[in-house]
């Protein structure tokens, strides 16, 4: 089921760009005389877009987690990312809020991709704007409706899903809080054997693909060592190398 509707999406977004792309080109051909020029410089602005979009879509999740007080670091993996298929790994400098702070820092980068996106209607729509700067929206085009839609493909969850999980407070998004509250803890200055217990142990299941499952086998490991419970240690160490081998590297 979630496959099949992964595809109509995927669908959906390819729709949307090419409606899009048409529409920018039967403006630029209606441009009296310098209709070739437009078009160039379109292409330009279309492929500036394209190559662009996506480091933009980060930066706006790096600076939304900055403002938040969620640390971003960009980076090409992370075990800890909550992004995927996003390069931004984030960490809480405090557990206050985390729910609502994680959505607006998810939120980030759909608001910059949205804001290239109105630029280039802007440009179709008013007069006074040359029509081959709408080019630069093509490619925030995709990303956004790519990310704003809930879904997970092969390279991982989107932003709209993430934030569906949150607001539902479904499973995936009780863990994820919940290995941010222990990543906020030890940030913060406390050790790993002073962390609330429940916060490791009294989750729901999840998939072990989950990033969220996998950084909390390697807490749960960290955790056990750290009370002397070798026994269960060693059993949470195996899983994750067993789940990082499988899943990230």
């Amino acid at each position: 089921m979630r496959k099949s509707k992964d595809i109509i999406f995927s669908i959906l977004s390819i729709g949307l760009m090419v409606a899009y792309t048409a529409v920018c080109l039967w403006r630029l051909m209606a441009e009296a005389g310098d209709a070739p020029l437009q078009v160039v410089l379109w292409i330009v602005f279309a492929v500036v877009s394209m190559v662009s979009a996506g480091v933009l879509h980060e930066l706006g999740h790096a600076f939304l987690g900055l403002f938040t007080g969620l640390r971003g670091k960009l980076s090409k993996s992370s075990v800890f990312s909550l992004f995927k298929p996003l390069s931004v790994g984030l960490m809480p400098k405090t557990d206050k809020n985390l729910k609502g702070r994680l959505i607006a820092t998810s939120l980030g980068g759909l608001f910059v991709n949205l804001l290239f996106i109105i630029l280039g209607v802007l440009a179709l729509a008013v007069p006074a704007i040359p029509v081959w700067i709408s080019g630069i929206a093509i490619g925030h085009v995709t990303i956004f409706v790519d990310n704003a839609l809930p879904a997970e493909y092969a390279s991982g969850k989107t932003d709209g899903l993430v934030i569906s999980e949150l607001v539902k407070n479904e499973p995936e998004a009780q863990v994820t809080l919940a290995v941010l509250a222990v990543h906020a803890h030890l940030l913060g200055g406390g050790s790993i054997e002073t962390v609330n217990k429940s916060l490791l142990f009294d989750l729901p299941q999840i998939r072990e693909d989950d990033p969220s499952f996998i950084s909390l086998t390697a807490l749960r490991a960290g955790y056990c060592r750290a009370t002397g419970d070798v026994e269960n240690a060693e059993k949470y160490r195996l899983r994750f190398e067993q789940l990082k081998a499988e899943y990230i590297d």
